[in-house]
């Protein structure tokens, strides 16, 4: 259904429906068209798996950005700090404070690139291994309970389906030049 019927038929409900409003009872929102957006309900899903996270992990657990990134350098020895902000979508100064952070924490060593004096490499400490496989466990199981509405079926499908989405706007070029291409995992989903 497209946008334009799900507004037209939401509009004929609505109008069908005097004087309800989340004001009238309370506890109810109508999205309305929203509901038919598919990168709406992803961000709803994206701020929801936020929430549930640090209720669960609490404030001072390491944040979702320092697990991908410490995941991504463990996969990536020795990667570039601005192509490692380019592949995790994260601006390079908002890049930089992180990988400061994960260094003062002892997760993560700096070197200059070879060749090049202004790059950076970086490579994962063993402090950054034992952090990354004490939270992975925690985290799967974090991650296993946000989807337990799915089937494991339906949870491999919504998988390889958000993952082409993504493959394919990566491939878009972008407007400011940014372009990296990411690799798929041999590992699968669980």
């Amino acid at each position: 259904m497209s946008l334009d019927q799900t507004t037209t038929q939401h509009d004929t409900r609505a109008a069908a429906r005097p004087g309800r409003s989340p004001q009238a009872n309370g506890d109810t929102v109508d999205l309305g068209p929203l509901e038919a957006l598919i990168g709406f309900q992803i961000h709803l899903l994206d701020l929801l798996m936020y929430q549930m996270y640090y209720e669960r992990f609490g404030k001072a657990a390491m944040t979702p950005g320092m697990f991908s990134t410490l995941c991504t350098i463990k996969a990536n020895p020795g990667v570039r700090q601005g192509v490692l902000a380019d592949a995790l979508l994260i601006q390079r100064p908002n890049m930089t404070l992180l990988v400061n952070r994960l260094i003062r924490a002892g997760y993560v060593k700096r070197r200059a690139a070879r060749g090049d004096n202004r790059g950076v490499e970086l490579f994962l400490r063993a402090e950054g291994e034992r952090a990354l496989h004490d939270v992975a466990a925690k985290l799967a199981a974090h991650e296993r309970s946000l989807t337990t509405a799915l089937t494991r079926a339906e949870r491999d499908t919504l998988a390889a389906l958000l993952a082409k989405i993504v493959r394919r706007l990566r491939a878009t070029p972008r407007a400011n030049g940014s372009a990296v291409t990411v690799r798929r995992s041999a590992a699968k989903p669980r």
